[in-house]
């Protein structure tokens, strides 16, 4: 058994109906269709393999202790990219996304399910094409975007757990947030 999992936040349907637009605009103009193939969301951590019950379980495990979250409004806009390679919405780097983000990873950490040099730095952001863009398409379409805005601020009060299945991300476990001051702390000798 293996399966593969992405933690991610997605945002509100009519959001992603908006994202789902743009995405097949750009495919239609462009011919970049990778994006197509994924969800719109936000990766608050890279989509890892697991391969045993006992890992599944204790991955889900620590998801459920790094949903103790205060909801926070999550604001993206224009465009961005990662030259020349992708192109993605911008989302705002805000505290409540940062220490979310941060939360999950340190829940997951002992679980080593990426190598320890995974130090990199959090970028949110949500792609709408990558993996097939063309370095001159890249281009155009950055020329293309240029001009345009675009603008959406919805409330996160979850995050949510997609699997692998069909060759297709689809939808497994959502965590919705839980009030923080009810966590059990762990005991220490020196309180």
């Amino acid at each position: 058994m293996e399966n593969l999992f992405l933690v991610c936040l997605i945002p509100p349907v009519s959001i992603v109906e908006d994202i789902d637009v743009i995405r097949t605009d750009l495919s239609e103009q462009f011919n970049v269709l990778e994006s197509l193939k994924r969800p719109a969301h936000i990766t608050l951590y890279n989509p890892v393999k697991i391969s045993s019950g006992a890992a599944e379980l204790s991955f889900f495990k620590a998801l459920e202790s790094a949903s103790f979250a205060n909801p926070f409004m999550q604001v993206i806009k224009n465009y961005h990219s990662f030259a020349p390679h992708t192109i993605y919405i911008n989302v705002d780097q805000n505290e409540g996304i940062m220490q979310l983000q941060s939360q999950i990873k340190r829940a997951l950490r002992p679980l080593n399910l990426w190598p320890q040099k995974e130090n990199s730095k959090f970028t949110p952001h949500l792609t709408i094409a990558f993996k097939d863009l063309k370095p001159n398409v890249y281009t155009e379409i950055i020329d293309d975007l240029n001009d345009k805005k675009f603008k959406r601020e919805f409330l996160v009060g979850s995050f949510s757990v997609y699997k692998h299945i069909d060759k297709k991300w689809r939808p497994y476990k959502e965590y919705p947030f839980k009030n923080p001051q009810t966590q059990t702390k762990p005991i220490s000798l020196f309180d």
